[in-house]
């Protein structure tokens, strides 16, 4: 599936819920699945993206955030979705939240592997989209990423993490910390220059969140690690957890923190 077709999509549904996002009734919780909610705009987007993908004629078995996976007999690809990334954020009229599609091969099992794929700004509607050798932004490609001047990290922590953060802080200094609310579009402004670090060890991030971003990294020469500074690794079948999530400009800031997890 080429990536055009992937950001047509992601940005017909971002229109679509940007229609949406002042309507009363977007709030509402229709469901709770895995210590999580959905909201009513989170299956209407799931439902927007499985028709427009579907209506393209390719068959897929798709693995999303509100119904898990839906498969289709003779499937040709596999699509990881998260309808609304940061739909917290969303409802509450905060402009940081996105469409998130990774799009596979039916026989594809490594995360990283993705054929193409778009996180769309559902604000401000830009795309960031790749396909297997190249990312992109509003379908400009990406021809180099430099570092921020200033060290800005995205983080998201648990209490039981607090002295794990605590440590890995305590090795650097003259940095800015925040927690913005989306990881697939945090995971680009790392990947794009604008930050120097994102992680989440909350054991909460799921393959749904990240695959898109991810993919979007690696093509520019950043790989999303676990906390032993191995490339992510995820189930391409369901719904899963990851631990922990580590992107950074600076490899010393990774090992400081992969140091300070693995002393718990």
């Amino acid at each position: 599936m080429k990536r055009e077709e992937v950001v047509r999509i992601g940005t017909e549904v971002a229109k679509f819920l940007r229609e949406r996002k002042d309507s009363a009734d977007i709030g509402k919780i229709i469901a709770t699945h895995d210590n999580d909610i959905t909201r009513k705009i989170d299956k209407e987007s799931e439902d927007y993206i499985f028709e427009l993908m579907r209506n393209t004629g390719y068959k897929f078995k798709f693995i999303s955030e509100e119904s898990g996976t839906v498969t289709s007999d003779g499937y040709e690809y596999k699509a990881i979705i998260d309808p609304i990334d940061g739909s917290t954020n969303f409802v509450s009229g905060i402009p940081w939240s996105s469409v998130s599609i990774a799009v596979y091969k039916s026989n594809e099992v490594n995360l990283l592997n993705s054929i193409s794929g778009v996180i769309t700004n559902i604000f401000t509607l830009e795309t960031f989209s790749y396909d297997d050798k190249s990312s992109y932004i509003n379908n400009r490609p990406i021809v180099q990423v430099n570092k921020p001047e200033k060290m800005l990290i995205l983080a998201y922590f648990s209490r039981n993490k607090f002295e794990v953060v605590k440590d890995f802080l305590s090795q650097i200094k003259d940095y800015k910390l925040r927690s913005l609310g989306s990881a697939s579009l945090d995971m680009v402004l790392v990947c794009l220059g604008k930050a120097t670090m994102f992680f989440d060890i909350r054991g909460k991030l799921r393959n749904v969140d990240i695959a898109a971003s991810s993919n979007f990294c690696s093509r520019l020469g950043i790989i999303p690690q676990d906390k032993k500074l191995q490339a992510i690794e995820s189930s391409l079948e369901k719904v899963s957890v990851l631990e922990e999530v580590i992107l950074s400009l600076e490899p010393s800031l990774s090992s400081y923190l992969s140091s300070a997890l693995q002393k718990v």
